[in-house]
């Protein structure tokens, strides 16, 4: 019941370590591991841009074996965004290999002194200089250490943006799977490495091959069944867009309007009857959501997901499908998260409307404007871009912005409105990551049929009832899920593996025998030391709230026209439900009872 951590110290020899028996015991694997060490192997006071600082990929408890939606990777540090623990999630294949080359976690520290890329062959790790890949976007990165490694890698890497310098970075795995939210990618960049290529070996053993066989038959038949897993495979993420329009949770000009462009309403169906390739990403998974799709020249374009479509149409009001693609295509290759692109670029749109910018090179709804200005982002520039510093640090360059700029904690906001969907409004508030719901993956207000597992009774999205409680069951699913590496998409998102068919997953590979109220006692561990990890280094003391916009001013229009939701009860009754005291600091007697141990004890 060990744990195996390969440890890179750029500019030193490779070591491995097992972590204490109980690490995998109390947390499982992945993101839980990666929780425990940063709180354990951080030193005191490490600066997110310090060569001290770790940056830590794990992959689950069950990535490696042969079973579908179990290859992904989770990647933690301290976020240069907001001081506090950062993590960012990508599906695929990158985690499995990881696991396969015979290690749970990869964990790196230092500062290379010129640009280098990692190679993981089993015992064999070496560090090398990346010269040669300087300057290519990420699919051809990864094209090209396949070519030069051979194609039993699976890679993932930064791309131009991060060379570049830009805050808000991201790293893509395979030139596909981005790993979201940002701020991952800024560490990995400042550290100069460009790339990880892992060789993939056997498939891993697993313990009752019978009983993993009747847990993956069920989810794959109530998938074939599931009206919701039916739609994400058309839609992937953006299926909620409908809903998410109906409920006004898409507002105009970074939050400002209540309605939005009329022709929002056809974009899911526009893009959707483009013709999309064969190749729908992870292998074997009953539920396929990612792929390209082929335009009449040819030229293959990432589907745009939910959160892209909300910040570039609705905030930033760019209509045309054709340039939604070509920013998805653009965010992919350059490595930009497309919540905090879409983000800045709207903030800096108001900055300007309001005269607090006076440069004028962004107008609402110019596409053109639009991708000039990522084109830009991926480009080294003599003088810093301020578009470059993410929404956290640019509104202390304009006075006066503090109200309108989207961000919690340091970390941009996704585009769906907080005011019109309160699980979100409480999501985004208190995650220990900042400002982002899919810390929790809290989609359900958008479900139609929400699953029967969850507590209480489902309410509408502008209700209060019951919205903390399933919030908090979301945070420990979601740990959970990326503590053994099963899709948070395919769990979380479309609900299709219920907590039982979880147990039985992780029983048959580790032989473990868990129960449903230790499984919830895990991701409740998990997310309190998070928690924990955010209160002594988020550089904002962890303030549990949203922009005054957000938080104070209603919609005049729309669905959600005069609603806002009561964010000081609902975080109280939070604090409340998980124990913790009325400043959000988890108690002593909270963290004894979780079996918790801290460092400094």
């Amino acid at each position: 019941m060990t744990l195996r951590a390969l440890t890179v110290a750029l500019g030193q020899d490779n070591a491995c370590h097992f972590l204490p028996d109980d690490v995998k015991q109390d947390y499982l694997g992945g993101r839980g591991a990666i929780a425990w060490l940063l709180n354990n192997w951080l030193p005191a006071d490490t600066a997110p841009f310090s060569a001290e600082n770790l940056l830590v990929f794990a992959a689950g408890s069950l990535a490696g074996i042969q079973s579908f939606a179990t290859g992904g990777f989770v990647v933690g540090t301290r976020s240069p965004l907001t001081g506090s623990i950062g993590y960012a999630w990508a599906q695929g294949h990158w985690g499995a290999a990881l696991r396969q080359s015979g290690y749970d976690l990869l964990v790196i520290s230092g500062q290379s002194p010129e640009w280098c890329f990692i190679q993981i062959d089993g015992d064999h790790v070496q560090v090398s200089p990346a010269r040669h890949l300087l300057g290519l976007d990420t699919r051809a990165t990864s094209a090209a250490l396949q070519s030069e490694l051979g194609v039993d890698y699976t890679v993932l890497c930064v791309g131009p943006a991060a060379e570049a310098g830009v805050a808000y970075c991201s790293i893509v795995a395979e030139g596909r799977y981005m790993a979201e939210p940002a701020g991952t990618g800024a560490v990995m960049a400042h550290k100069r490495i460009k790339a990880i290529a892992v060789r993939r070996g056997s498939p891993l053993p697993v313990l009752d091959k019978h009983k993993l066989q009747i847990a993956t038959d069920i989810i794959r038949k109530r998938t074939q069944n599931s009206a919701l897993a039916k739609s994400i495979r058309q839609f992937g993420s953006m299926y909620y867009l409908e809903r998410a329009m109906e409920w006004g949770a898409l507002t105009g000009r970074n939050g400002q309007d209540g309605y939005v462009d009329d022709k929002l309403n056809s974009i899911a169906g526009t893009l959707s009857s483009r013709e999309a390739s064969e190749d729908r990403g992870c292998v074997e998974c009953p539920m396929p959501c990612y792929f390209d799709i082929v335009l009449r020249t040819g030229q293959r374009m990432p589907r745009p997901e939910l959160e892209l479509v909300a910040g570039f149409n609705a905030h930033c009001g760019i209509t045309s499908p054709d340039a939604l693609l070509a920013i998805a295509d653009l965010c992919l290759r350059l490595g930009l998260d497309p919540a905090a692109t879409s983000a800045a670029i709207a903030f800096m749109m108001e900055c300007q409307e309001k005269n607090l910018n006076r440069s004028g090179t962004l107008p609402w709804s110019d596409d053109d404007a639009v991708i000039l200005a990522i084109e830009r982002l991926g480009q080294r520039q003599d003088k810093r871009d301020v578009l470059s510093l993410g929404v956290g640090e640019m509104q202390e360059i304009f006075w006066g912005s503090a109200t309108f700029s989207p961000h919690v904690k340091g970390l941009a906001m996704p585009a769906l409105d907080p005011r019109a969907l309160t699980g979100v409004a409480l999501a985004m508030a208190t995650a220990p990551i900042g400002g982002d719901y899919r810390y929790a993956m809290a989609y359900e207000e958008l479900s139609p049929e929400p699953p029967p597992w969850l507590p209480d009774e489902p309410s509408h999205p502008h209700a209060v009832k019951g919205k903390v409680l399933r919030l908090i069951w979301h945070e420990r699913y979601a740990a959970v899920l990326d503590s053994v590496g099963v899709c948070r998409r395919l769990g979380l998102m479309a609900y299709q593996v219920s907590p039982g068919e979880l147990i039985a997953l992780i029983n048959a590979v580790t032989g473990r025998s868990l129960n449903g109220a230790e499984l919830a006692r895990i991701g409740e561990r998990i997310v309190t030391l998070e928690r924990l990890f955010a209160r002594r280094y988020c550089d904002n003391g962890c303030l549990d709230d949203l922009p005054s916009r957000w938080r104070e001013i209603e919609l005049e229009e729309g669905r959600a026209a005069g609603h806002l939701p009561p964010l000081h009860d609902l975080v109280a009754e939070y604090y409340r439900r998980h124990g913790w005291d009325n400043i959000g600091e988890p108690t002593p007697t909270r963290i004894a009872e979780l079996g918790i141990r801290l460092k400094q004890e």
